[in-house]
């Protein structure tokens, strides 16, 4: 879970632990009141866990995978889907790998439009 006072969670809540039960697809959507960027997906990933390069609608954060299987709409519903779908187009979204340690330490980095890291976040 980002943590920023400007970041607002859209969208399923956030797991309290890592004991919770796993959900598929998005795991963070977040709607920013002082942009850029206008909205926020972020992806955690626990040890040495990476994002999949081989999912069937592409590779995990890119873009394709972000609006295959209906991952927007399932998180925020059509109209709220087709607002961020615009937004990521208009270069209004960022996307953000959240890696979480043994230690429970985030370190978050910036992801391109094929889901590849491109450097710290923010």
């Amino acid at each position: 879970m980002l943590k920023n006072p400007n970041l607002k969670r859209i969208g399923d809540s956030a797991p309290n632990s890592l004991d919770d039960k796993i959900k598929k697809g998005i795991d963070g959507l977040y709607e920013n009141s002082n942009p850029p960027p206008k909205f926020i997906i972020d992806e955690a990933k626990y040890g040495t866990s990476e994002l999949s390069k081989g999912a069937k609608d592409g590779a995990q954060m890119s873009d394709p995978w972000i609006k295959g299987s209906k991952r927007l709409e399932k998180q925020v519903g059509p109209e709220r889907a087709r607002e961020i779908e615009r937004a990521m187009k208009k270069g209004e979204v960022d996307r953000v790998l959240s890696k979480i340690d043994e230690k429970g330490k985030v370190t978050t980095y910036k992801l391109d439009k094929q889901g590849n890291v491109t450097g710290p976040w923010p």
